[in-house]
């Protein structure tokens, strides 16, 4: 796992980079990775954490990115695209943000 990307929860207990290009890999259970190893070091599955990337500005909401494990403030647009709201931009300089994933998600048919 990659300490502050965003993860799928599998139906084999595994973990998934999630990716807003299939719903198969963000339609449930969402976290943030805080280590190397879930086992170890654990998954955020609500709060505020540190992303391994800046997803945006102060106060933008933020979704899942079409680039796995990733957030961005801009909703993915493209045909197939899975658009869900996962938190909101707390510091656009060091990847603050409150995660707080929707459980509900919508499919763009373009």
């Amino acid at each position: 796992m990659t300490a502050g990307a965003v993860y799928h929860f599998k139906s084999d207990g595994t973990w998934e980079k999630a990716d807003a290009d299939a719903a198969s890999t963000c339609d449930g259970l969402l976290g943030v990775a805080l280590g190397a190893s879930s086992d170890d070091n654990g998954v955020l599955l609500r709060g505020m954490v540190t992303l391994d990337h800046d997803p945006g500005a102060v106060g933008d909401v933020l979704f899942l990115s079409t680039t796995a494990g990733q957030a961005t403030a801009t909703a993915p647009s493209g045909n197939g695209d899975i658009v869900r709201v996962i938190g909101y931009c707390l510091d656009a300089s060091n990847g603050q943000i409150f995660f707080n994933p929707d459980g509900t998600f919508v499919e763009v048919t373009a």
